[in-house]
């Protein structure tokens, strides 16, 4: 007999996890020759290319539907998305079009303006250093030209940015600019660890936070809570405890909510063995201490997957 509607559609959520969050990191991380290039490798840039000319179209998915967007979507989005998700994986539709098309939405400089595609057009009206086709060399916006081609001017109506690799906070896809391909081998040791599923999640949430900035285990909870499964900041602190990847996974970017250490006990929690390091490593990333010990600035909140 036919399924319930309300089972139908938790089908198609699942089938979309597993393509956004599995099937194509997957293929991505394997170089897989399904596609020609492979210029990002995390689930959730794999979420944003597909819901931006899936469901967005025009415009960023965020201002066609809420967010979570597995949770927010219609079954007839669902199944649009799933089906642009295994074209990608079958190779009938061009990831990098797609990409570019997705930053070009979001008033992002794409790729080929950079260079990337070392078309003539793109790269003789500036002059900078060659990309060296990293990851790295992606995912930092480049809207200014860099600081050692003094000869060269800006167009009046450009605004200088403070650093190439500052994230543009406002975008949801403010993350992507600090992800690294330390960060993939980070995110790939946490994926084929011995923890259990919610330690990896909260983890791999970790790799998220931009240097610089800092969130709370509230946060945190809220967003697991939002997308996956009710938890709250207690769990969310036991999850970081003990954790394997320290400080290269950085719990130390994670404070309590009045923005003092917390750590709920832990050993990077106030009064524990690694508070003193925990204070060194954020003032060395540039997190400004109030004279109560707390840290001032903006709770960093921009997670995705």
């Amino acid at each position: 007999m036919t399924e319930k509607p309300g089972q139908d559609i938790e089908h198609l959520r699942e089938r979309w996890n597993e393509l956004y969050k599995q099937r194509l990191p997957a293929l991505a991380k394997a170089r897989d020759p399904v596609q020609a290039t492979w210029p990002v490798f995390l689930d959730h840039c794999f979420a944003r290319i597909i819901l931006d000319n899936a469901i967005g179209k025009d415009r960023p998915w965020t201002e066609t539907i809420k967010q979570p967007a597995v949770k927010n979507m219609s079954e007839d989005q669902l199944k649009t998305a799933i089906e642009l998700a295994e074209r990608l994986a079958s190779g009938k539709a061009d990831l990098v079009a797609l990409d570019e098309r997705s930053l070009e939405l979001r008033g992002k400089q794409s790729k080929k303006r950079k260079g990337e595609d070392h078309d003539p057009r793109h790269s003789s009206p500036k002059k900078r250093k060659p990309d060296t086709g990293t990851i790295s060399s992606y995912f930092l916006p480049s809207p200014s030209s860099p600081p050692k081609s003094n000869s060269q001017s800006k167009p009046p109506n450009t605004k200088p940015t403070p650093k190439p690799s500052d994230p543009e906070t406002p975008d949801p896809s403010a993350t992507e600019p600090t992800t690294t391909p330390s960060d993939l081998q980070l995110l790939h040791r946490i994926a084929t660890s011995t923890l259990t599923p919610f330690r990896k999640q909260t983890l791999s949430l970790l790799c998220q936070i931009p240097r610089g900035q800092h969130t709370t285990y509230a946060a945190l909870a809220d967003h697991i809570s939002r997308t996956s499964h009710k938890t709250c900041a207690r769990a969310v602190g036991n999850a970081m405890r003990h954790n394997p990847f320290a400080p290269a996974v950085p719990c130390h970017r994670v404070l309590a909510a009045d923005g003092s250490l917390g750590g709920f006990g832990g050993e990077w929690g106030a009064g524990g063995k690694f508070a003193r390091e925990k204070v060194r490593l954020l003032g060395e990333e540039g997190v400004e201490f109030d004279g109560r010990g707390r840290v001032r600035g903006v709770v960093f909140r921009e997670f995705e997957g």
